[in-house]
């Protein structure tokens, strides 16, 4: 039995299709029942409830071949670090109480310190914890930024025709397609002959800057000449509250893309086992089209 916690999410939904088209045994873990009903009708199991809840994730975990794991985020927490220990501390116990010896976490670049990484510290402060446990053989994966990450930038584009964030436009760092992650994981999931703990950077074709990435996106919907603007941090901060993101989360998302902008991201060794194939190029059709859907 492979268990996904975070089935809903961009990188667990794309491993969860992976893993059922392979026709392999597989459990869904998720918050929300209807958020998981195609897969239900694929043939996965399907286990309902609270993260954060060491009993239920332990009954989920049962059984379980390979688990895994992620600490879902929630943008409205008012103490985002304390909302991903809970999730860790549930995820660290089911582990224990259900003996599973084989765990795949998806971390993130930055894992490797709580210093100035914001929204990462969470997973850092995880990984130590994956770290600590005797007899469980863990890999960790630590993907860079997510190219669908761009979708949130849409109404910006659609509302005042620039792209823009806190990130510099002239600092080049890695990005990623989820389905690389997915094809990633599912490998570890379907495979679980790993052993020990091993750490594995996921780095994307190569690296961009976000001028770069502006023009590519940018002329797939027809906007060849969009421009890139860097905004205050206050002011990013300020634009997420207004889209109902805590201020917590809101602050701690800018404080990892400042230190993005000094190099964090690029820690990470480039290599064969790092770089995977899906370019932004490629993934500009699939931008177009969400960005023409809204």
């Amino acid at each position: 039995m492979i268990t996904i916690l975070g089935g809903t999410g961009k990188v667990g939904g794309k491993t969860a299709e992976i893993i059922l088209e392979k026709g392999s045994k597989l459990r869904l873990i998720a918050r929300h029942q209807d958020t998981l009903a195609h897969y239900a009708k694929e043939g996965a199991e399907i286990m309902v409830g609270d993260a954060k809840d060491p009993e239920f994730l332990s009954s989920a975990f049962q059984n379980s071949d390979v688990v895994m794991t992620m600490i879902p985020g929630d943008w409205q927490s008012n103490n985002f670090g304390k909302h991903q220990d809970e999730i860790s501390y549930s995820i660290i116990t089911a582990i224990k109480n259900t003996g599973v010896k084989k765990i795949v976490f998806i971390s993130s670049v930055g894992g490797h310190t709580e210093e100035k990484t914001g929204v990462v510290a969470g997973l850092a402060r995880h990984e130590k914890l994956l770290n600590q446990l005797s007899n469980v053989d863990v890999v960790i994966l630590r993907p860079t930024y997510f190219m669908e990450n761009f979708f949130g930038n849409i109404p910006l584009i659609k509302s005042m025709n620039i792209n823009g964030g806190v990130l510099s436009p002239d600092i080049a760092f890695p990005i990623i397609a989820t389905v690389d992650i997915a094809n990633v994981a599912s490998q570890y999931l379907l495979n679980p002959n790993f052993k020990g703990i091993s750490i594995r950077a996921l780095l994307g074709p190569k690296n961009y800057t976000m001028r770069e990435a502006t023009t590519i996106l940018g002329s797939a919907i027809g906007k060849p000449d969009l421009q890139y603007i860097q905004f205050k941090p206050v002011d990013v901060i300020s634009s997420m509250i207004g889209m109902g993101i805590s201020q917590d989360v809101a602050t701690n998302m800018v404080t990892l893309m400042s230190s993005m902008n000094e190099g964090l991201f690029n820690n990470e060794e480039r290599n064969e086992l790092s770089t995977t194939p899906t370019t932004l190029e490629e993934f500009s059709s699939t931008f177009a089209y969400v960005y023409n859907k809204q």
